[in-house]
């Protein structure tokens, strides 16, 4: 149970584990939206400056270290709110008549 914990937490970054993957077949390539690669962050929606403010937050060091991946959801929230366009729209519109309104106004 630990190891299918750890699994759905955390994603595997080993390269050579990667590399199995992809020589298997298991994923379509690095690009795959299910690998954590750059390109894979790029076809699941992943804007460029979302990626550099997720990296510019977490930093570089010289020790292991485990980040939570909120930090990269945060960061594409963060980039779409001031940068994509919001629309509402009524798919399906319910007809109303009013009954008792006033004659001749509008």
């Amino acid at each position: 149970m630990h190891n299918l914990l750890s699994f759905l937490l955390f994603p595997v970054m080993s390269k050579r584990k990667l590399l199995r993957l992809v020589q298997e077949n298991l994923v379509s390539g690095w690009d795959d939206p299910r690998m954590p690669t750059i390109s894979g962050l790029r076809r699941l929606g992943y804007t460029p400056e979302s990626i550099r403010k997720f990296n510019d937050r977490i930093g570089v060091a010289k020790r292991d270290s485990i980040v939570d991946l909120d930090l990269l959801k945060w960061a594409i929230r963060d980039e779409l709110n001031q940068t994509a366009d919001r629309v509402m729209a009524v798919l399906r519109p319910l007809k109303v008549v009013i009954t008792k309104y006033p004659e001749g106004q509008v």
